[in-house]
C-alpha cells in the first residue's frame, strides 16, 4: 500500500499536538501507512514545498496564522501548481466559501473532533487514490496524432521509437504506429526513467534492452536500433549496474546453505 505524505501547519502547539494525535490514530484505526510533518509557520511549509525539500498529499492549514494566512498559503500552493488536498481548520465557519474556492476538500472546526476529521480523512483519500490512479495511466499509455485520428499508444508494449522525417515511428512488441510529432516532443512526455535517448533519431524503452554493444542496442527478437557516442556512457552504465545486481543476487543464492 502507498504511502501518505501529511503536514499539519498551525502557530499554535496545543492544536498541531491534537491534529498530529488524530491523525495517528486515524492511521492505526485504517491501516493507513502516513508519515506526518507539523509546522507553526506557513512560509517555513512553502519554503520547503517551493525548494523541492517536501511534497505533501494532504494538508492541514490553520486559517489564522501571523504573517502568512492558512488561506494565502493555499493559495500560493495552487499557485505553483500543486493538486494536493487541502483542509483548513478554523474557529469560524465563515471562510467555508473562501475554502471551496480554492478547490479545498472542507475544514474542521476548533475544538476539533474526532469524526470531523475522520470525514476529511476520507474525503483526502479519495482525491489522493484518484490523482494516483490519473498519474499512472499518464505515465502508461500516450495519445499521438496519426493523420486525422487520434491513437492511443500502450507504452509498455514500445520498444524503441524512431524519428523518419517527419515522423515518429512506435515500434511495438505487437507491430508499428506512425505518428506526426517531433521526437524532442514525444521524449518531453515520457517518463525518462522507462525511455531513454540513445541516438538522435531514436529513444529505447530500457524494460525491453536485451544488450547493449558499442554502436547498438539490442532487444531480442532480432529487434535493435543504433547507439551514438554521445549516450553511450548512460545506457551502457545503467546496463552493466542491472547485470551486476543479477550476478550479486546469484552468488548470494549459492552462499545459502
Amino acid at each position: 500500500m502507498s504511502e501518505m505524505s501529511i503536514a499539519v501547519c498551525d502557530d499554535e502547539e496545543f492544536y498541531r499536538d491534537e491534529l498530529s494525535k488524530m491523525i495517528t490514530v486515524y492511521g492505526n484505526e485504517t491501516g493507513r501507512r502516513l508519515t506526518l510533518d507539523t509546522w507553526e509557520s506557513g512560509i517555513a511549509m512553502l519554503d520547503a514545498v517551493k525548494g523541492g525539500d517536501k511534497d505533501y498529499d494532504i494538508i492541514f492549514l490553520d486559517i489564522e496564522m501571523p504573517e502568512l494566512s492558512g488561506m494565502e498559503a493555499g493559495e500560493e500552493l495552487r499557485r505553483m501548481g500543486k493538486n494536493m488536498a487541502l483542509c483548513f481548520v478554523t474557529s469560524f465557519t465563515s471562510y467555508a466559501l473562501d475554502a471551496y474556492q480554492i478547490d479545498a476538500i472542507g475544514y474542521v472546526v476548533k475544538p476539533i473532533q474526532y469524526l470531523d476529521l475522520k470525514k476529511m480523512m476520507e474525503k483526502a483519500e479519495m482525491q489522493y487514490w484518484y490523482r494516483k490512479k490519473t498519474e499512472e495511466a499518464q505515465k502508461r499509455y500516450l495519445e499521438v496524432m496519426c493523420g486525422r485520428r487520434t491513437a492511443i499508444i500502450d507504452l509498455e508494449k514500445v520498444v524503441y521509437i524512431e524519428k523518419r522525417r517527419n515522423q515518429c515511428v512506435f515500434h511495438l512488441t505487437d507491430g508499428e504506429q506512425i505518428c506526426y510529432d517531433t521526437l524532442k516532443n514525444i521524449y518531453r512526455q515520457l517518463d525518462h526513467d522507462v525511455f531513454m535517448q540513445i541516438h538522435q533519431g531514436y529513444i529505447a524503452n530500457y524494460n525491453h534492452v536485451k544488450e547493449v554493444l558499442n554502436d547498438r542496442v539490442c532487444f531480442g527478437s532480432g529487434m535493435e536500433a543504433p547507439l551514438s557516442r554521445r549516450y553511450y556512457d548512460a545506457i551502457y552504465g545503467r546496463y552493466m549496474d542491472k547485470i551486476n545486481r543479477i550476478f550479486a543476487k546469484i552468488n548470494a543464492a549459492g552462499n545459502i546453505k
